[in-house]
């Protein structure tokens, strides 16, 4: 029987190829964490875990400096290492319980990958984690613009999975990696959504009404 995060850790894969900002749902100690971090070990790529429930929003807007030429946007270090790196993965970890102004500040993150100044690699990959609203600690829900800036995957607990993991270990997670040319793909599948589109007119954007929905995926042109 296939585990059901096999299925999850393959778009969570391709996402990340893709450079598509993801967001994994999932109960606490869940081991999302660990996924994401085997999965950049398997591909060697580099990661910078940021726990964003313990951030500052200057931690993502970049911190006001004043120089010769005046006030600059100083980035944090993890951005610089990862702007050294050329690509890698941002991890964005415990991002439903982030303050609003720490959100605030992490839509142009999200969306431009840009950090105060400083504009982080094209082939950067946003990977972001969080936990139900209710069974995340005290915090704040996921806002709505900023949830709409990700792909929604949900992360699954598979009993047997832990326990046969538990005794004969975990296995490595298999990495799918995008074909060649697969770009050219694009216009089709805009294509077919386009068609969608015409015929479900109210699904061209609909941000949610209800409070309990707000931080999951809704459709809007951008996504």
């Amino acid at each position: 029987m296939t585990n059901q995060n096999d299925v999850v850790l393959e778009a969570l894969s391709l996402a990340v190829a893709a450079r598509v900002p993801v967001l994994l749902w999932g109960p606490p100690g869940a081991g999302k964490s660990s996924a994401v971090e085997d999965m950049c070990r398997s591909i060697d790529a580099t990661y910078e875990v940021v726990i964003a429930s313990i951030r500052e929003p200057s931690d993502f807007s970049g911190l006001p400096v004043i120089t010769d030429n005046g006030v600059e946007f100083a980035p944090p270090r993890w951005a610089k290492r990862l702007c050294d790196a050329g690509s890698g993965v941002l991890f964005l970890d415990e991002i439903s319980t982030a303050p609003p102004a720490v959100q605030a500040a992490l839509l142009r993150v999200v969306l431009e990958r840009v950090v105060g100044d400083l504009t982080l690699p094209d082939e950067l990959a946003i990977v972001a984690a969080a936990n139900p609203p209710d069974q995340a600690a005290d915090g704040w829900d996921l806002s709505a613009p900023l949830a709409n800036r990700f792909c929604h995957l949900d992360w699954h607990v598979d009993p047997m999975t832990v326990a046969t993991g538990l005794v004969a270990g975990f296995p490595t997670p298999f990495i799918p990696t995008l074909p060649k040319e697969w770009e050219n793909q694009i216009p089709i599948a805009a294509g077919l959504v386009g068609g969608f589109l015409s015929v479900r007119q109210s699904l061209a954007i609909q941000p949610p009404i209800e409070r309990a929905l707000a931080g999951r995926a809704w459709p809007s042109p951008r996504t």
